[in-house]
Protein backbone atom coordinates (compact mmCIF):
# COMPACT_ATOMS: atom_id res chain seq x y z
CA UNK A 1 0.00 0.00 0.00
CA UNK A 2 1.65 3.32 -0.86
CA UNK A 3 1.73 6.09 1.47
CA UNK A 4 -1.28 8.05 -0.06
CA UNK A 5 -3.55 4.94 -0.34
CA UNK A 6 -3.52 4.72 3.70
CA UNK A 7 -4.02 8.14 4.06
CA UNK A 8 -7.15 7.90 2.10
CA UNK A 9 -8.57 4.46 3.55
CA UNK A 10 -7.77 5.48 7.53
CA UNK A 11 -11.18 6.54 8.27
CA UNK A 12 -12.90 4.05 6.20
CA UNK A 13 -11.59 1.36 7.92
CA UNK A 14 -12.28 3.66 10.92
CA UNK A 15 -15.80 3.36 9.94
CA UNK A 16 -16.63 6.42 7.98
CA UNK A 17 -20.02 6.01 6.15
CA UNK A 18 -19.54 7.95 3.19
CA UNK A 19 -15.91 8.63 2.02
CA UNK A 20 -15.13 11.12 -1.27
CA UNK A 21 -11.63 10.52 -3.21
CA UNK A 22 -10.61 13.40 -5.54
CA UNK A 23 -7.77 13.04 -7.43
CA UNK A 24 -5.86 13.60 -10.90
CA UNK A 25 -5.41 10.74 -12.99
CA UNK A 26 -3.06 7.95 -12.46
CA UNK A 27 -3.21 7.88 -8.91
CA UNK A 28 -4.56 4.30 -8.11
CA UNK A 29 -8.49 5.30 -7.61
CA UNK A 30 -9.73 3.01 -9.39
CA UNK A 31 -7.56 -0.28 -8.15
CA UNK A 32 -7.73 0.83 -5.08
CA UNK A 33 -11.11 0.45 -4.71
CA UNK A 34 -10.69 -3.02 -6.71
CA UNK A 35 -8.31 -4.30 -3.91
CA UNK A 36 -11.05 -2.84 -1.16
CA UNK A 37 -13.94 -4.33 -2.81
CA UNK A 38 -11.92 -7.83 -3.35
CA UNK A 39 -10.85 -7.66 0.46
CA UNK A 40 -14.97 -6.79 1.43
CA UNK A 41 -15.82 -9.75 -0.28
CA UNK A 42 -13.45 -12.38 0.60
CA UNK A 43 -13.75 -11.04 4.31
CA UNK A 44 -17.77 -10.43 4.72
CA UNK A 45 -20.01 -13.26 4.68
CA UNK A 46 -23.04 -12.22 1.89
CA UNK A 47 -21.54 -9.42 0.55
CA UNK A 48 -23.41 -7.79 -2.17
CA UNK A 49 -21.04 -4.79 -3.35
CA UNK A 50 -22.47 -3.04 -5.93
CA UNK A 51 -19.97 -1.18 -8.49
CA UNK A 52 -21.36 2.26 -9.84
CA UNK A 53 -21.10 4.54 -12.27
CA UNK A 54 -22.78 6.77 -15.19
CA UNK A 55 -22.37 3.93 -17.64
CA UNK A 56 -22.31 0.02 -17.66
CA UNK A 57 -18.73 0.65 -19.55
CA UNK A 58 -17.25 2.49 -17.02
CA UNK A 59 -17.67 0.71 -13.89
CA UNK A 60 -16.96 -2.41 -15.68
CA UNK A 61 -13.00 -0.44 -15.53
CA UNK A 62 -13.24 -0.86 -11.93
CA UNK A 63 -14.04 -5.18 -12.10
CA UNK A 64 -11.87 -5.44 -14.71
CA UNK A 65 -9.08 -4.17 -12.33
CA UNK A 66 -10.49 -6.62 -9.96
CA UNK A 67 -10.27 -9.21 -12.11
CA UNK A 68 -7.21 -8.63 -12.83
CA UNK A 69 -5.67 -9.36 -9.32
CA UNK A 70 -7.60 -12.04 -9.13
CA UNK A 71 -5.79 -13.96 -12.15
CA UNK A 72 -2.52 -12.36 -11.20
CA UNK A 73 -2.64 -13.49 -7.67
CA UNK A 74 -1.91 -17.22 -7.71
CA UNK A 75 -4.22 -19.13 -5.67
CA UNK A 76 -6.89 -16.36 -5.74
CA UNK A 77 -9.16 -17.92 -8.20
CA UNK A 78 -9.65 -20.94 -5.88
CA UNK A 79 -11.60 -18.50 -3.67
CA UNK A 80 -13.49 -16.30 -6.52
CA UNK A 81 -15.43 -17.12 -9.37
CA UNK A 82 -15.18 -14.81 -12.43
CA UNK A 83 -18.95 -14.46 -13.84
CA UNK A 84 -18.04 -11.74 -16.65
CA UNK A 85 -20.82 -12.33 -18.83
CA UNK A 86 -22.64 -11.19 -15.57
CA UNK A 87 -20.44 -8.83 -14.87
CA UNK A 88 -19.76 -9.87 -11.00
CA UNK A 89 -16.98 -11.78 -9.13
CA UNK A 90 -18.82 -14.54 -6.54
CA UNK A 91 -16.46 -15.59 -3.87
CA UNK A 92 -16.73 -19.35 -3.17
CA UNK A 93 -16.51 -19.51 0.29
CA UNK A 94 -19.56 -20.71 2.37
CA UNK A 95 -21.34 -17.66 2.97
CA UNK A 96 -21.28 -16.17 -0.51
CA UNK A 97 -21.06 -12.79 -1.93
CA UNK A 98 -20.93 -10.82 -4.47
CA UNK A 99 -18.67 -7.79 -6.26
CA UNK A 100 -20.81 -6.58 -9.10
CA UNK A 101 -21.53 -4.18 -11.68
CA UNK A 102 -24.83 -2.42 -10.87
CA UNK A 103 -26.91 -0.75 -14.18
CA UNK A 104 -26.46 2.87 -13.48
CA UNK A 105 -30.40 4.09 -13.53
CA UNK A 106 -32.39 5.02 -10.71
CA UNK A 107 -34.79 1.98 -11.19
CA UNK A 108 -32.29 -0.49 -10.62
CA UNK A 109 -30.83 0.57 -7.73
CA UNK A 110 -33.90 1.46 -5.80
CA UNK A 111 -34.16 -1.52 -3.02
CA UNK A 112 -30.29 -2.55 -3.58
CA UNK A 113 -28.82 -2.65 0.01
CA UNK A 114 -25.17 -2.65 -0.40
CA UNK A 115 -23.21 -4.71 1.97
CA UNK A 116 -20.50 -4.28 3.26
CA UNK A 117 -19.53 -1.15 0.92
CA UNK A 118 -20.72 0.68 -2.14
CA UNK A 119 -18.46 1.64 -4.95
CA UNK A 120 -19.21 4.35 -6.81
CA UNK A 121 -16.62 5.42 -10.28
CA UNK A 122 -15.94 8.94 -12.05
CA UNK A 123 -18.55 10.47 -9.92
CA UNK A 124 -18.05 14.00 -11.76
CA UNK A 125 -19.47 12.36 -14.56
CA UNK A 126 -23.23 11.82 -12.95
CA UNK A 127 -25.73 14.47 -13.81
CA UNK A 128 -28.24 13.71 -11.24
CA UNK A 129 -27.67 13.23 -7.77
CA UNK A 130 -30.49 10.60 -7.32
CA UNK A 131 -28.77 7.59 -7.73
CA UNK A 132 -25.87 8.33 -5.50
CA UNK A 133 -29.08 9.28 -3.28
CA UNK A 134 -30.63 5.80 -3.23
CA UNK A 135 -27.09 4.21 -2.52
CA UNK A 136 -26.42 6.48 0.21
CA UNK A 137 -30.03 5.37 1.62
CA UNK A 138 -29.43 1.88 1.49
CA UNK A 139 -26.75 2.03 3.62
CA UNK A 140 -28.24 2.54 6.85
CA UNK A 141 -30.18 -0.74 6.91
CA UNK A 142 -26.98 -2.61 7.34
CA UNK A 143 -24.21 -0.40 8.53
CA UNK A 144 -22.89 -0.27 5.35
CA UNK A 145 -20.30 1.93 3.65
CA UNK A 146 -19.94 3.73 0.52
CA UNK A 147 -16.91 5.16 -1.57
CA UNK A 148 -16.61 7.32 -4.18
CA UNK A 149 -13.83 8.47 -6.56
CA UNK A 150 -13.17 11.37 -9.24
CA UNK A 151 -11.32 13.89 -11.13
CA UNK A 152 -12.38 17.00 -11.14
CA UNK A 153 -15.36 18.14 -13.47
CA UNK A 154 -16.30 20.45 -15.45
CA UNK A 155 -19.62 22.40 -13.24
CA UNK A 156 -19.66 23.04 -10.18
CA UNK A 157 -23.41 23.40 -10.27
CA UNK A 158 -22.87 19.09 -10.90
CA UNK A 159 -23.79 16.97 -8.26
CA UNK A 160 -20.24 16.00 -7.59
CA UNK A 161 -19.62 20.23 -7.54
CA UNK A 162 -22.48 20.64 -4.88
CA UNK A 163 -21.36 17.81 -2.90
CA UNK A 164 -17.68 19.53 -2.87
CA UNK A 165 -19.05 22.78 -1.98
CA UNK A 166 -21.04 21.06 0.90
CA UNK A 167 -17.82 19.24 2.09
CA UNK A 168 -15.43 22.40 2.43
CA UNK A 169 -18.06 24.09 5.17
CA UNK A 170 -17.75 21.00 7.25
CA UNK A 171 -16.25 21.85 10.47
CA UNK A 172 -13.46 19.91 10.08
CA UNK A 173 -11.30 21.23 6.85
CA UNK A 174 -7.17 20.80 7.32
CA UNK A 175 -4.69 21.41 4.60
CA UNK A 176 -1.19 19.79 3.70
CA UNK A 177 0.63 21.13 0.68
CA UNK A 178 -2.05 20.17 -2.31
CA UNK A 179 -3.90 17.60 0.02
CA UNK A 180 -7.32 18.71 1.84
CA UNK A 181 -9.23 16.56 4.28
CA UNK A 182 -12.53 17.56 5.18
CA UNK A 183 -14.55 15.81 7.65
CA UNK A 184 -17.65 15.74 9.63
CA UNK A 185 -17.24 15.54 13.83
CA UNK A 186 -18.44 12.47 14.20
CA UNK A 187 -16.23 11.39 11.18
CA UNK A 188 -19.23 9.66 9.27
CA UNK A 189 -18.08 11.42 6.13
CA UNK A 190 -15.27 12.70 4.95
CA UNK A 191 -13.28 14.34 1.68
CA UNK A 192 -9.87 13.72 0.27
CA UNK A 193 -8.90 16.25 -2.23
CA UNK A 194 -5.55 16.54 -3.87
CA UNK A 195 -5.21 19.78 -6.37
CA UNK A 196 -3.61 22.60 -6.84
CA UNK A 197 -5.49 25.62 -5.78
CA UNK A 198 -6.72 28.04 -8.67
CA UNK A 199 -3.78 30.40 -8.00
CA UNK A 200 -1.30 28.13 -8.62
CA UNK A 201 0.63 27.83 -11.24
CA UNK A 202 0.01 24.64 -13.66
CA UNK A 203 3.25 25.00 -15.27
CA UNK A 204 5.70 24.69 -12.08
CA UNK A 205 6.20 20.81 -12.14
CA UNK A 206 7.24 20.51 -8.20
CA UNK A 207 3.92 22.31 -7.78
CA UNK A 208 1.91 20.13 -10.00
CA UNK A 209 3.76 17.22 -8.04
CA UNK A 210 2.41 17.63 -4.62
CA UNK A 211 -1.11 17.25 -6.37
CA UNK A 212 0.02 13.63 -7.99
CA UNK A 213 1.46 11.60 -4.47
CA UNK A 214 1.32 8.45 -6.49
CA UNK A 215 5.51 7.57 -6.07
CA UNK A 216 5.46 7.20 -10.20
CA UNK A 217 4.89 10.54 -10.64
CA UNK A 218 8.26 12.12 -10.43
CA UNK A 219 9.13 15.64 -11.65
CA UNK A 220 10.64 13.74 -14.52
CA UNK A 221 7.86 12.14 -15.68
CA UNK A 222 4.91 14.64 -14.96
CA UNK A 223 7.63 17.61 -17.36
CA UNK A 224 7.64 14.82 -20.01
CA UNK A 225 3.91 14.74 -19.77
CA UNK A 226 3.06 18.35 -19.97
CA UNK A 227 5.73 18.68 -22.44
CA UNK A 228 4.07 16.22 -25.16
CA UNK A 229 3.04 17.41 -28.08
CA UNK A 230 0.07 15.96 -27.30
CA UNK A 231 -1.00 17.53 -23.70
CA UNK A 232 -3.67 20.07 -24.24
CA UNK A 233 -3.72 23.08 -21.85
CA UNK A 234 -7.01 22.02 -20.72
CA UNK A 235 -6.21 18.21 -20.20
CA UNK A 236 -3.34 19.09 -18.06
CA UNK A 237 -4.94 21.68 -15.88
CA UNK A 238 -8.21 18.94 -15.10
CA UNK A 239 -6.13 15.65 -15.41
CA UNK A 240 -2.51 16.57 -14.18
CA UNK A 241 -3.58 19.53 -11.62
CA UNK A 242 -6.91 18.44 -10.79
CA UNK A 243 -8.31 21.92 -11.01
CA UNK A 244 -12.25 22.10 -12.46
CA UNK A 245 -12.22 23.13 -16.14
CA UNK A 246 -15.65 24.65 -17.24
CA UNK A 247 -14.76 23.47 -21.13
CA UNK A 248 -12.26 21.70 -23.23
CA UNK A 249 -10.16 22.78 -25.91
CA UNK A 250 -12.41 23.98 -28.89
CA UNK A 251 -12.00 21.08 -31.70
CA UNK A 252 -14.23 24.12 -33.92
CA UNK A 253 -12.53 27.42 -34.60
CA UNK A 254 -14.32 29.90 -32.27
CA UNK A 255 -17.61 31.05 -34.01
CA UNK A 256 -17.26 28.73 -36.54
CA UNK A 257 -20.81 26.93 -35.45
CA UNK A 258 -22.28 30.32 -34.61
CA UNK A 259 -21.19 31.61 -38.35
CA UNK A 260 -23.87 28.74 -39.86
CA UNK A 261 -26.63 29.29 -37.61
CA UNK A 262 -29.89 30.29 -39.54
CA UNK A 263 -32.39 31.26 -36.33
CA UNK A 264 -35.96 30.10 -37.65
CA UNK A 265 -34.63 28.29 -40.63
CA UNK A 266 -37.36 25.81 -41.40
CA UNK A 267 -36.39 22.39 -43.14
CA UNK A 268 -39.34 22.12 -46.37
CA UNK A 269 -41.39 19.21 -46.34
CA UNK A 270 -40.50 15.75 -46.82
CA UNK A 271 -36.85 17.25 -48.32
CA UNK A 272 -34.55 14.46 -48.98
CA UNK A 273 -32.96 13.36 -45.38
CA UNK A 274 -30.16 10.88 -44.21
CA UNK A 275 -30.98 10.38 -40.40
CA UNK A 276 -28.79 8.85 -37.72
CA UNK A 277 -29.31 7.41 -34.40
CA UNK A 278 -26.70 7.15 -31.88
CA UNK A 279 -26.92 6.01 -28.51
CA UNK A 280 -23.61 6.22 -25.96
CA UNK A 281 -25.67 5.83 -22.74
CA UNK A 282 -28.93 4.20 -22.16
CA UNK A 283 -29.93 7.27 -20.85
CA UNK A 284 -29.82 9.16 -23.73
CA UNK A 285 -30.77 8.72 -27.26
CA UNK A 286 -30.13 10.78 -29.96
CA UNK A 287 -31.12 11.44 -33.61
CA UNK A 288 -29.57 13.77 -36.20
CA UNK A 289 -31.04 14.45 -39.96
CA UNK A 290 -28.67 16.17 -42.46
CA UNK A 291 -31.54 17.51 -45.26
CA UNK A 292 -30.63 18.60 -49.23
CA UNK A 293 -31.55 21.48 -50.00
CA UNK A 294 -31.14 22.90 -53.42
CA UNK A 295 -31.25 26.44 -52.71
CA UNK A 296 -28.62 26.64 -50.59
CA UNK A 297 -24.78 26.90 -51.10
CA UNK A 298 -23.57 23.69 -50.50
CA UNK A 299 -26.89 22.05 -49.56
CA UNK A 300 -27.28 20.55 -46.15
CA UNK A 301 -28.79 21.82 -43.59
CA UNK A 302 -29.36 20.01 -39.79
CA UNK A 303 -32.16 19.24 -37.60
CA UNK A 304 -31.81 17.03 -34.22
CA UNK A 305 -33.92 15.34 -31.85
CA UNK A 306 -32.77 14.02 -28.06
CA UNK A 307 -34.48 11.75 -26.09
CA UNK A 308 -33.98 11.67 -22.72
CA UNK A 309 -37.01 10.64 -19.70
CA UNK A 310 -36.73 12.27 -16.20
CA UNK A 311 -35.23 8.58 -14.93
CA UNK A 312 -34.18 5.50 -16.50
CA UNK A 313 -32.89 4.23 -20.01
CA UNK A 314 -34.73 5.66 -22.93
CA UNK A 315 -36.92 2.54 -24.28
CA UNK A 316 -35.83 1.60 -27.69
CA UNK A 317 -39.53 1.94 -28.69
CA UNK A 318 -39.14 5.51 -28.22
CA UNK A 319 -36.58 5.87 -30.58
CA UNK A 320 -38.00 3.25 -32.64
CA UNK A 321 -40.71 5.62 -32.95
CA UNK A 322 -38.90 9.26 -33.68
CA UNK A 323 -37.34 7.55 -36.74
CA UNK A 324 -40.96 6.28 -37.92
CA UNK A 325 -41.88 10.11 -37.07
CA UNK A 326 -38.64 11.52 -39.42
CA UNK A 327 -39.96 9.26 -42.00
CA UNK A 328 -42.82 10.67 -41.81
CA UNK A 329 -41.46 14.15 -41.83
CA UNK A 330 -38.86 13.86 -44.30
CA UNK A 331 -38.17 12.18 -47.61
CA UNK A 332 -35.70 9.77 -45.78
CA UNK A 333 -33.28 7.57 -47.77
CA UNK A 334 -31.67 6.13 -45.17
CA UNK A 335 -30.67 5.51 -41.60
CA UNK A 336 -27.84 4.83 -40.26
CA UNK A 337 -26.55 3.38 -36.69
CA UNK A 338 -24.66 1.56 -34.73
CA UNK A 339 -25.15 -2.14 -34.44
CA UNK A 340 -24.24 -2.82 -31.43
CA UNK A 341 -26.82 -0.38 -29.83
CA UNK A 342 -29.39 -0.26 -32.57
CA UNK A 343 -29.25 -3.78 -34.46
CA UNK A 344 -32.86 -5.07 -33.03
CA UNK A 345 -34.64 -1.78 -33.62
CA UNK A 346 -33.03 -1.73 -36.70
CA UNK A 347 -34.59 -5.10 -37.90
CA UNK A 348 -37.89 -3.64 -36.39
CA UNK A 349 -38.01 -0.54 -38.52
CA UNK A 350 -36.49 -2.35 -41.74
CA UNK A 351 -39.48 -4.95 -42.21
CA UNK A 352 -41.74 -1.61 -42.08
CA UNK A 353 -40.37 -0.33 -45.40
CA UNK A 354 -36.92 2.35 -43.90
CA UNK A 355 -33.50 1.50 -45.00
CA UNK A 356 -31.85 1.04 -42.39
CA UNK A 357 -27.87 0.82 -43.18
CA UNK A 358 -25.14 0.07 -40.06
CA UNK A 359 -22.39 2.10 -39.18
CA UNK A 360 -20.24 0.98 -36.65
CA UNK A 361 -18.69 3.19 -34.13
CA UNK A 362 -14.86 2.41 -35.73
CA UNK A 363 -12.55 5.13 -35.94
CA UNK A 364 -12.01 3.58 -39.93
CA UNK A 365 -15.33 5.12 -40.98
CA UNK A 366 -15.76 8.04 -37.86
CA UNK A 367 -12.36 9.48 -38.86
CA UNK A 368 -12.92 10.27 -42.32
CA UNK A 369 -16.59 11.64 -41.02
CA UNK A 370 -15.04 13.66 -38.38
CA UNK A 371 -12.85 15.55 -40.61
CA UNK A 372 -15.71 15.30 -42.98
CA UNK A 373 -18.25 17.64 -40.82
CA UNK A 374 -15.35 19.83 -39.82
CA UNK A 375 -14.90 20.95 -43.40
CA UNK A 376 -18.88 21.22 -44.20
CA UNK A 377 -18.78 23.69 -40.86
CA UNK A 378 -15.98 26.01 -41.55
CA UNK A 379 -16.46 26.01 -45.35
CA UNK A 380 -20.06 26.85 -44.59
CA UNK A 381 -20.72 24.00 -46.61
CA UNK A 382 -23.76 23.25 -43.75
CA UNK A 383 -26.25 25.25 -42.37
CA UNK A 384 -28.54 24.79 -38.75
CA UNK A 385 -31.24 26.58 -36.75
CA UNK A 386 -29.57 27.38 -33.77
CA UNK A 387 -30.93 24.77 -31.83
CA UNK A 388 -29.43 25.17 -28.17
CA UNK A 389 -29.09 21.32 -27.63
CA UNK A 390 -27.25 20.93 -30.61
CA UNK A 391 -25.22 23.72 -30.04
CA UNK A 392 -24.47 22.17 -26.36
CA UNK A 393 -23.78 18.89 -27.99
CA UNK A 394 -21.23 21.02 -30.62
CA UNK A 395 -19.23 22.57 -27.73
CA UNK A 396 -19.29 19.32 -25.88
CA UNK A 397 -17.24 17.42 -28.53
CA UNK A 398 -13.88 15.34 -27.52
CA UNK A 399 -11.09 14.62 -30.01
CA UNK A 400 -8.90 11.41 -30.06
CA UNK A 401 -6.28 10.81 -31.97
CA UNK A 402 -6.11 7.49 -33.66
CA UNK A 403 -4.40 5.72 -36.29
CA UNK A 404 -6.74 6.55 -38.63
CA UNK A 405 -6.29 10.54 -37.61
CA UNK A 406 -8.31 12.83 -35.35
CA UNK A 407 -11.91 11.77 -34.97
CA UNK A 408 -14.76 13.10 -32.70
CA UNK A 409 -15.43 10.46 -30.11
CA UNK A 410 -18.21 9.97 -26.89
CA UNK A 411 -15.51 8.57 -24.66
CA UNK A 412 -13.89 11.25 -21.86
CA UNK A 413 -17.05 13.83 -22.90
CA UNK A 414 -18.78 15.44 -20.03
CA UNK A 415 -21.31 16.90 -22.08
CA UNK A 416 -24.27 15.27 -24.05
CA UNK A 417 -22.20 14.28 -27.35
CA UNK A 418 -24.82 12.06 -28.96
CA UNK A 419 -26.51 14.68 -31.42
CA UNK A 420 -22.87 15.59 -32.10
CA UNK A 421 -22.01 11.82 -32.79
CA UNK A 422 -25.54 11.46 -34.72
CA UNK A 423 -24.78 14.56 -37.05
CA UNK A 424 -21.26 13.15 -37.71
CA UNK A 425 -22.67 9.64 -38.78
CA UNK A 426 -26.32 11.57 -40.85
CA UNK A 427 -23.39 13.76 -42.89
CA UNK A 428 -21.45 10.84 -43.85
CA UNK A 429 -24.33 9.13 -44.98
CA UNK A 430 -26.31 12.18 -46.74
CA UNK A 431 -22.33 12.98 -49.16
CA UNK A 432 -22.01 9.39 -49.52
CA UNK A 433 -25.65 9.49 -51.36
CA UNK A 434 -26.61 6.30 -49.65
CA UNK A 435 -30.24 4.90 -50.84
CA UNK A 436 -31.95 1.84 -50.89
CA UNK A 437 -31.22 -0.18 -54.22
CA UNK A 438 -33.90 -1.24 -56.85
CA UNK A 439 -35.18 -4.66 -55.15
CA UNK A 440 -33.00 -4.62 -52.17
CA UNK A 441 -34.10 -5.67 -48.89
CA UNK A 442 -35.00 -2.41 -46.65
CA UNK A 443 -31.91 -3.13 -44.75
CA UNK A 444 -27.62 -3.35 -45.73
CA UNK A 445 -26.00 -5.82 -43.41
Amino acid sequence: MVPHQRLMLTEHFNGAIESLLLLPKKNIKTTTLAELGLFALMTCDDADIPIVATSRDQATLLLDEAIGFVRRTPGLDRHIDVKRGYRELRARHEAGGRLRVLASDVDTADGITPWPLALVDELHRARSAELYAVLRAGLEARGAQMIAISTAGTSLTSPLGVMRRAAYRLPILEHDGKHRRAATEDGSYVMHEWALDPDDDPDDIRTVKLANPAPWHTLQALARRHDSPSMTPWTWRRFACNLWQATADPWLPAGAWEAIARPGMVIPARAPAWLAVFRHRETVSALTAIAHDPRRRGGWAAWSESLRPETGPVPLGDVEEAVRRAAVRFDLKAVVFDPQQFGRSAEILADEGIFMVPMPNTNARMAPASDELYQAIVGGDLVHDDDPALAASVAAGVIARTERGWRLTARGADGDVELLMALVMALDAASSGLERPRGKRAIAV
